[in-house]
């Protein structure tokens, strides 16, 4: 099920106007020192299991965290003394992190809502801004009892 729940969010991620490229999270952006073989803005998703349930006979319910990793070719300044049409066009990356949000937030992935449970930005100094979003899920794994 983790090919489905892979498929679901990229296929919604995908819908969002302004992401060029999904895919899944292999560490495409963390080489500071070449230029990352995707097309900006991304979103990398990478799904992991913190925590797993035993239901019993073979049964379990994993906890899913789902990251989103939106990386943005940063350009622009935001200086408060930046004219403001400047500045709002270097700000509209914010815009497009809270439609992936609106996208994903309250879908059902798995067997219950995605939830947004974070938010944190990174910048690099190659101007390439990170934002990630983890959401949480769960959903029922019975391919041990097939």
């Amino acid at each position: 099920e983790i090919e489905e729940l892979y498929t679901g969010v990229a296929d919604l991620v995908a819908a969002v106007p302004g992401i060029n490229w999904v895919d899944e999270d292999f560490g495409q952006l963390d080489d500071f020192n070449a230029r990352p073989a995707v097309a900006f803005p991304c979103a990398l998703i990478s799904i992991d299991f913190p925590q797993i349930a035993d239901l019993g006979q073979k049964k379990q319910k994993p906890t899913v965290l789902i990251n989103i990793k939106i990386g943005l070719n940063y350009a622009g300044e935001t200086a408060h003394a930046t004219p403001e049409a400047v500045r709002n066009r270097a700000l509209e990356y914010y815009a497009l992190v809270k439609e992936v949000y609106k996208k994903l937030h309250g879908q059902r992935i798995g067997t219950s809502q995605l939830k947004r449970i974070a938010q944190t930005t990174t910048a690099r100094p190659d101007r390439i801004r990170i934002v990630e979003m983890p959401f949480r899920t769960d959903f029922i794994d019975a391919s041990a009892a097939d």
